[in-house]
């Protein structure tokens, strides 16, 4: 386990910290409002220091003290707001919206954005997070799955964002569904792109966009319970709402990299 320097701290901040970056660019394209307690795994992360016009991140919450997202999303980044249980995430009036501050990421060693690989990241919690009502983990595959690729099987990503081809973000939850396709596929949507094995690819007519880098990938698995199968790490140089495929890191490749830098248990078996 990581030994960690810099100790978080609860704390709840004034909507003008999470403001200016909120209003650019759109994520989710063709995607639905969720309701409440929908996706109690659904985490929202935003940079505080250094201030940037970087968007607000997507993750998930895999054990009570850790958050699962992109390395790029706190990549030379030194504090980060970390929102759980939020419908709205904006809207600090939410009685179930928990807000903290973290100071303690673990990216991997291997990541590089340019070309992103090895994109995941872990932001550990200040304190553990109250489990319940609509706040919950989402489960990781387990080690029989490392060579499953998924393909054919629904995925469905979320995030705070627009729903259509818009500008202004939403304030509720969104997600989308699509099906994950082959390497093969991805590659072809995506010439000129690097496509690893460690990478997992859906189709794009329901995408992520930027802004909700870090968010789940999720399927219905076959014993009937939602498994986080990747990270969203980026789309198509033209956009996301160009039919394109939307690219992941790979949950199933980097299980012994979670399990050995977090206190998630990685199953054997379902």
């Amino acid at each position: 386990m990581k030994t960690f320097v810099l100790i978080g701290v609860l704390l709840v901040v004034t909507s003008a910290v999470l403001g200016d970056p909120l209003q650019r660019g759109n994520r989710i394209y063709n995607g639905q409002a969720a309701s409440p307690g929908q996706f109690p795994y659904a985490v929202g992360i935003a940079p505080i220091t250094p201030i940037t016009a970087r968007q607000v991140c997507g993750g998930s919450l895999v054990s009570a003290n850790f958050v699962l997202t992109a390395g790029r999303c706190v990549h030379n980044i030194e504090r980060v707001n970390v929102v759980l249980g939020a419908l709205r995430i904006f809207e600090e009036t939410e009685p179930t919206r928990l807000q903290m501050e973290s100071n303690q990421f673990v990216i991997h060693s291997g990541f590089e954005q340019e070309p992103e690989i090895f994109d995941v990241a872990l932001v550990r919690l200040p304190q553990a997070a109250p489990i319940g009502g609509n706040i919950g983990i989402i489960r990781l595959p387990n080690r029989r799955q490392v060579e499953a690729t998924f393909v054919g099987q629904q995925g469905t990503v979320i995030g705070w964002g627009t729903s259509g081809t818009g500008t202004t973000f939403a304030d509720q939850l969104q997600f989308a569904r699509s099906q994950v396709i082959s390497q093969l596929a991805c590659r072809l949507s995506l010439p000129a792109t690097t496509i690893l094995d460690e990478h997992v690819c859906t189709e794009g007519s329901s995408s992520p966009c930027a802004g909700d880098y870090g968010g789940p990938l999720t399927i219905t698995d076959i014993d009937g319970i939602t498994t986080q199968i990747g990270v969203f790490s980026f789309n198509s140089v033209v956009g996301c709402a160009q039919g394109r495929a939307a690219v992941y890191t790979r949950m199933s490749s980097y299980l012994n990299w979670i399990g050995q830098n977090s206190d998630v248990v990685i199953r054997d078996d379902f």
